[in-house]
């Protein structure tokens, strides 16, 4: 094997495991801008809202469910990490990734119980059920 053809896979494989590292970590999104953007439409929707008081609540919850996020990553299915966690979306939201990923692994795991069996692939992705809104507009 020539040495340009051995550094060459050298450097693909570098990349690859770059590639792969950031893959099994979690996303990093600016929490701050979403959580301003989100304080300033409840401070417009709510009489008695305060745009600080919302942005440093907003903060608060959205730090905690990325600590939940990092501490259990490894856990979430690939499936469900690309199904639940769109860093690219209007406002990304760590909660609401939390929230998709814990839901989608819940279920899964209460549909094992309720078969009374061990599913062949406990992380195949979950359809979760329509829920129909209560109230009409």
């Amino acid at each position: 094997m020539c040495i340009a053809a051995v550094k060459s896979t050298m450097i693909i494989a570098t990349l690859l495991g770059f590639m792969a590292a950031a893959q099994a970590q979690a996303p990093v999104v600016d929490i701050e801008q979403t959580c301003r953007t989100a304080a300033s439409a409840m401070v417009r929707l709510m009489a008695g809202s305060s745009m600080e008081n919302d942005q440093k609540a907003c903060l608060n919850s959205e730090q905690r469910a990325r600590e939940s996020i990092v501490k259990d990553w490894a856990t979430f299915s690939a499936a469900d990490r690309a199904l639940c966690v769109q860093t690219e979306v209007y406002l990304p939201s760590y909660v609401e990734w939390l929230t998709c990923l814990e839901m989608n692994r819940d279920v899964r795991k209460m549909r094992a119980e309720e078969t009374g069996a061990e599913q062949t692939n406990p992380y195949a992705p979950v359809t979760l059920p329509i829920v129909r809104p209560s109230v009409l507009y």
